[in-house]
């Protein structure tokens, strides 16, 4: 069997693309795959972060997490809190994406700003416009007849306030993946079908829906990824209140490790939640290839 060996400038060739990318490499193994790898083991162990001492304890964090009610109820919220940001934003975002295809671009310019604003100062400002008694939006509400709204201090508003926080931010972001799947949709489609007597709703159900489907698996992962990840609205604004309302998975996580100096536990709680993100974005990536 005649094996040809690649050229010397072939070589030459590989050889510099791993030299030029020899520095992300070792940016992700120094800042992902080691902290993943010592997470994973960390979740195996009882870690004193105080003292530094390391005490090997096998499945025991994990059989504290399946009976841990609290670790339940930070879940539930977690997917309550998805439920309530992730289709609605995906929704908004397409619609927005549809409006300022044609637009002006200083109205792209304005949706995308939330999108690059820092989430610390996106928290503050929203927190304070949350205020139940000298709030922006409860005056905004009291010029139309609306009674002062509680808000974050509301067990049943705090959530959904927080969703709608979220989706304000991330918008803009979801809007220029749809924005950029318009685009490569070719027209002839639209003027083929228009041709045959379709209206605007059916190139939009027909057309449009199908020929966007990667880039919504897409958004849907990347969404859900985030949605499980948030952390810093919550921990500056309500710190898991009122009465756990807003207590979700990460902060569950972040509390374990610093406040509660169980670094360990917090680890295994981490390599679940990791875990179940990969099943999820798996599943939706199969389910997108199958149809």
């Amino acid at each position: 069997m005649d094996v040809r060996r690649p050229s010397a400038h072939a070589i030459e060739h590989y050889r510099s693309a791993l030299l030029l990318s020899l520095p992300a490499l070792v940016g992700l193994a120094i800042f992902w795959y080691w902290p993943t790898i010592q997470a994973v083991i960390l979740g195996f162990q009882d870690y004193n972060l105080m003292s530094g001492s390391q005490a090997w304890t096998g499945l025991e964090n994990y059989r504290t997490a399946a009976t841990d009610p609290l670790l339940g109820l930070t879940f539930l919220n977690t997917v309550i809190y998805f439920l309530m940001e992730v289709p609605l934003q995906m929704a908004l975002a397409l619609a927005l994406a549809l409006l300022v295809r044609r637009g002006p671009a200083w109205l792209r310019t304005v949706i995308l700003v939330p999108t690059v604003t820092s989430m610390v100062v996106v928290s503050v400002i929203w927190g304070l416009m949350y205020h139940p008694n000298s709030g922006l939006i409860n005056s905004l509400l009291g010029g139309v007849g609306v009674p002062p709204q509680p808000f974050l201090t509301s067990s049943q508003q705090a959530m959904p306030s927080i969703a709608l926080l979220m989706i304000w931010k991330n918008v803009g972001f979801s809007m220029l993946f749809f924005l950029a799947g318009l685009v490569s949709i070719p027209r002839n489609y639209y003027e083929a079908a228009a041709t045959d007597g379709a209206n605007s709703r059916q190139l939009f159900r027909y057309i449009t829906l199908p020929l966007l489907r990667g880039t919504v698996v897409f958004l849907l992962i990347t969404n859900t990824v985030t949605a499980f990840k948030v952390f810093t609205p919550i921990f500056l604004i309500t710190e898991g209140g009122p009465i756990n309302a807003t207590r979700v998975v990460v902060l569950y996580i972040f509390e374990n490790a610093f406040r509660f100096n169980k670094m360990g536990y917090a680890a295994a709680i981490s390599v679940l939640l990791a875990l179940f993100l990969l099943v999820i974005s798996v599943y939706s990536l199969r389910a997108s290839r199958a149809r």
